[in-house]
């Protein structure tokens, strides 16, 4: 399970630094990312393929300034790996930060490529950050 671990960590080591090449390496042809947000998050949503994550990292971007993912504890099965972090970001368009957890889960082929990612955030810590009314 380890090794699956260690494939899952360099593929957020490079989709952070070289998406291009991130796509190319680790996304399977069928790739899906679903990140059920709220309306106010533009980031929120359901991607497709290479472009589609493309897509959602060029969104995030325009969207807040990231900090680095304290991804701070792992689990694997044969084809899973679930990952529990924390993110601390600024929000552009309010300049108010939040700090979230998330939990990130990743399915893989049986080639190793990553076929589905979900993403489950705090999401009441955002719309504070996005200047939402809960």
């Amino acid at each position: 399970m380890s090794d699956l671990i260690d494939h899952a960590k360099g593929f957020y080591a490079m989709a952070l630094s070289d998406p291009a090449q991130a796509c190319a390496t680790y996304l399977a042809p069928g790739f899906t990312l679903e990140n059920p947000l709220p309306d106010y998050v533009p980031f929120g949503g359901v991607y497709h393929g290479a472009d589609g994550f493309v897509e959602y990292l060029t969104k995030i971007g325009e969207t807040i300034d990231m900090g680095p993912l304290q991804m701070a504890e792992w689990a694997a099965d044969d084809c899973t790996v679930v990952v529990r972090g924390e993110e601390e970001s600024l929000v552009k368009s309010t300049g108010r930060r939040y700090r979230m957890r998330f939990v990130h889960w990743l399915t893989f082929d049986s080639g190793g490529k990553v076929i589905v990612m979900r993403e489950f955030n705090d999401t009441a810590e955002m719309g504070k950050a996005f200047d939402h009314e809960h």
